[in-house]
């Protein structure tokens, strides 16, 4: 079903490492595909802080999210987040980061396992499945520790090790062995009125599908969670606003009528036509 209130929470400029467009750009490419706005939520690893310039990257993103917003006022929705990874890595920088500039939408992510191996660089098809069920265990441990951080509004792609588990080469795992700490990761969330981002990119990818999953989206809702995003997860002008209408589907398959953006650190809420 196609949607028309559209609004893409999860964007990458050329402000992130891997982000290739403008934020000028990327509002032209948003009025092309008649959206009502994105959110702007470039990189900051914590766990590569300096070696990566995010202090300066940071600063960058914010300048041209104000500068876009002067030209397409009234035309366009600009939200001017941030996604901080792996925050536990160096809380210290996390928080000032936060607290020093004016975000509208705070995006935690964690895309490392505790040891420190990223998620996407393992090769799961020469791993038993105890050794993956153990890998998922510490995985979702140390979610539960970053969500207990609290100095954020979204967190992103829940169920983010599917993406790479599940691939061509190791087929279908389920992940429901970890049922019991996503659903306390979820409980956490619900109670503390943050909110769970719906994430295209892996529909986009060799996964398929929207992550997470509608079963993890309605066990959300039932635990009192009441704010959910949706976002792209783009890199570039091309995957900007990229299969939004699934997403908002999968959002209204699980029970909700709407979905939100933030604004002042505050969700603002979209009905789902």
């Amino acid at each position: 079903m196609y949607h028309q209130q559209r609004f893409d929470g999860h964007v990458h400029s050329d402000c992130s490492p891997r982000g290739t467009d403008s934020v000028m750009s990327l509002c032209e490419q948003a009025i092309h595909r008649d959206l009502l706005g994105f959110s702007i939520t470039d990189c900051c690893d914590c766990d590569r802080f300096d070696e990566m310039q995010f202090s300066k990257r940071v600063r960058e993103s914010i300048y041209c999210v104000y500068k876009a917003r002067s030209v397409f006022e009234g035309s366009l929705i600009i939200s001017n987040g941030i996604e901080v990874g792996q925050p536990l890595d160096n809380i210290g920088k996390a928080d000032k980061i936060i607290n020093g500039f004016p975000f509208d939408m705070v995006v935690a992510s964690i895309k490392k396992y505790p040891d420190g191996r990223k998620l996407s660089e393992i090769d799961y098809s020469e791993l038993s499945e105890n050794e993956i069920i153990k890998l998922l265990e510490t995985y979702y441990k140390h979610l539960y520790e970053a969500v207990k951080w609290e100095n954020f509004d979204v967190l992103s792609q829940i169920t983010l090790p599917m993406r790479y588990i599940n691939s061509e080469y190791a087929g279908y795992f389920s992940i429901r062995h970890c049922d019991d700490i996503i659903e306390a990761i979820l409980r956490k969330l619900a109670e503390d009125e943050k909110a769970l981002e719906v994430n295209t990119s892996a529909l986009r990818g060799k996964l398929n599908m929207i992550l997470p999953p509608v079963r993890y989206l309605r066990m959300f809702r039932e635990l009192g969670g009441k704010y959910i995003t949706v976002g792209s997860g783009c890199h570039s002008c091309e995957s900007l606003g990229s299969d939004l209408s699934e997403g908002i589907s999968l959002v209204h398959e699980a029970g909700f009528s709407s979905y939100c953006y933030y604004y002042n650190r505050k969700p603002v809420f979209i009905n789902i036509d």
